[in-house]
């Protein structure tokens, strides 16, 4: 299974009549050229998980940045964000995945 088809598959579990109104995931462009992924942890198992910043530089636009961080101007919510040069798209996902399926195993 590829990363997409990870992710389609955790979105659905999170899908609860709730969640998904007002939170979810996001994919934007970055204009260093690269990535933006955030994932709404707020009301998710994941949602006090820790996660250790991880930041790879490789050569020139090959570079992954991941981290949790609280957000919010009237109600503090936890998400996920990766930003990542323009290919590594995939690997950005999978850094997430990977860790939501670890931290599943954990709980």
């Amino acid at each position: 299974m590829n990363a997409l088809e990870r992710l389609q598959d955790w979105y659905v579990t999170q899908c609860d009549g709730v969640w998904e109104r007002d939170r979810g995931i996001t994919v934007e462009t970055l204009d260093n050229p690269g990535w933006k992924v955030v994932v709404d942890l707020t009301g998710t198992d994941l949602e006090n998980v820790s996660f250790e910043e991880f930041v790879v530089e490789r050569l020139g636009d090959d570079w992954v940045h991941a981290r949790v961080a609280d957000t919010g101007e009237t109600a503090v919510r936890r998400r996920f964000e990766v930003f990542c040069g323009p290919g590594s798209l995939a690997e950005a996902v999978e850094i997430f995945l990977d860790w939501a399926a670890e931290a599943q195993e954990g709980l």
